[in-house]
């Protein structure tokens, strides 16, 4: 019901674009705000980096909604310029993160307070950053895919649509990545993840 009413919109402000309404764009920003911020947050992994990248996804669908055919489905074309933002994001957070590294390693350790309710919890929280670590350092259209088909729930067709590749480019891209995590963590921390998650 959702995803209709969000068509209606796209094709209400493409239409309603060239006599200045904004209506049906806002509502469009209403409706599609939080989604875009959760896949954005998912690939980039970072608050502030993902609000960037959802505020400037909306700018560049109100600057080129001609370039969306009115055919196809809105959502298909919007989340694939929120992933397309996001994995230039993460590409240019990892350039910036590595210029300072150095810096880093200059300031003494920080000495957290490891006092936690249970033993559970804490070794629950180390198996989620040591995942979150691994899908960090996945290639960022495996980490895209992973965001949008485990954080998101989309179909791998659905995938396809947004990212605009073939079926089975998703399903490769996804089992290379999910190889890499299991080279990676090794199988039964994947599989004691999957039961977090």
């Amino acid at each position: 019901m959702a995803d209709e009413r969000i068509q209606e919109l796209a094709l209400q402000f493409r239409r309603a674009q060239a006599e200045g309404e904004r209506d049906a764009f806002v509502q469009l920003v209403d409706l599609l705000q939080d989604r875009f911020y959760r896949i954005a947050y998912r690939v980039v992994g970072d608050p502030d980096t993902a609000l960037d990248v959802a505020q400037d996804a909306f700018v560049k669908i109100h600057d080129r909604i001609d370039r969306w055919d009115g055919d196809s489905r809105f959502t298909s074309w919007a989340y694939r310029v929120v992933t397309n933002l996001a994995i230039d994001g993460l590409r240019r957070r990892k350039r910036e993160m590595k210029a300072w590294e150095g810096r880093a390693a200059e300031q003494p350790d920080h000495v957290e307070d490891a006092s936690q309710d249970t033993v559970e919890r804490e070794e629950r929280a180390q198996l989620v950053a040591t995942v979150k670590a691994a899908i960090d350092e996945l290639p960022p259209g495996q980490r895209a895919i992973v965001a949008l088909r485990h954080y998101e729930g989309f179909t791998l067709k659905e995938i396809a649509e947004i990212r605009g590749c073939a079926l089975g480019t998703v399903k490769s891209t996804l089992h290379q990545a999910f190889r890499s995590l299991r080279k990676t963590l090794g199988t039964e921390t994947l599989s004691r993840a999957g039961q977090v998650a």
